[in-house]
């Protein structure tokens, strides 16, 4: 397990991570999400021992984790803006990493090279960004780590190409017992694979939970009354956010649901009731929303 405890750091007067705590188990895939420039990378770049915490640390299996620990050897990072060696091709890069990682797998490279049909002579640096990406992913794969933090790692892929990288990753995962944070803004793609995500917001943890837990604890119901529902009268059940479109009134909620529709025949005659699936771009919008992001006054 990977665990962050009570990070904090400052750059100048700037407050970038703010008490943050998140816990990432093995075996494993963890979405870290949050609104731009809520500190995602840093965090990131904290667990690395690329950057110093102010305050707070970062455990690995329980062993504090620092720039000189044996530990961080078995960690990978993979940036969203990717800086290649001069004139290094990917299989130059690879012989190079290859002398830095003891577990490494020239097998599983040489097998994802021809996956991703990557032309390994190429300079590195005359790629495509989708094809830097691959690359990067190809060789982070390879070094089969104990921990890999993926940072915007599809963004400016297409549907194909994102599909072989959750497979792979996935495969990875169940094989090898890594623990695996990502850090994304494409929500629908996360939605699929994580099992558990850490929402960001202004370097603060606003929520973290099991995905399908967090689906469980907030509900979307449509219902049409006769009559005009009021929310203010039903606070007892925690509605997040309301929406009308014609007769139809849409609640988030997380109050019981059941007991809400309960409480709805009591009042009225009921027309409709139905209950909706809740997204995790959805579940995103509904955290930051209580936040206050996004509600700012023109």
């Amino acid at each position: 397990m990977l665990r962050v405890e009570n990070l904090s750091k400052k750059f100048g007067d700037f407050k970038v991570l703010s008490n943050v705590s998140i816990n990432a188990e093995t075996g494993q895939i963890y979405g870290l999400v949050g609104s731009n420039g809520c500190g995602k990378t840093t965090l990131l770049k904290h667990i690395m021992s690329i950057y110093s915490q102010d305050e707070g640390n970062v455990y690995f299996n329980d062993n504090k984790v620092v720039e000189e620990s044996e530990a961080i050897k078995d960690f990978y990072f993979v940036q969203d803006s990717l800086f290649f060696p001069y004139q290094y091709s990917l299989k130059k890069l690879f012989l190079y990493e290859k002398l830095m990682y003891k577990n490494i797998s020239e097998e599983k490279f040489n097998k994802l090279v021809h996956y991703f049909n990557i032309d390994v002579n190429k300079n590195l640096n005359k790629m495509s960004k989708g094809q830097k990406k691959q690359a990067a992913f190809v060789l982070a794969i390879s070094v089969q780590p104990r921990v890999l933090l993926l940072d915007e790692i599809v963004d400016g892929l297409d549907a194909v190409i994102k599909r072989k990288f959750w497979d792979v990753l996935i495969q990875e995962v169940m094989d090898n017992e890594m623990t695996v944070i990502i850090s994304s803004h494409d929500l629908k793609e996360l939605d699929n694979i994580c099992d558990k995500v850490g929402i960001m917001h202004e370097g603060k943890i606003l929520k973290e939970e099991n995905l399908e837990k967090m689906k469980v604890d907030i509900k979307r119901v449509q219902f049409a009354v006769e009559g005009e529902f009021n929310p203010s009268d039903y606070s007892k059940f925690n509605i997040l956010k309301t929406l009308k479109i014609g007769s139809i009134n849409i609640c988030t909620l997380a109050g019981d649901a059941e007991e809400f529709e309960k409480q709805l025949k009591k009042d009225f005659n009921v027309l409709l009731f139905d209950r909706l699936s809740m997204s995790l771009e959805e579940l995103f919008i509904t955290e930051l929303g209580g936040a206050g992001y996004g509600s700012e006054e023109k």
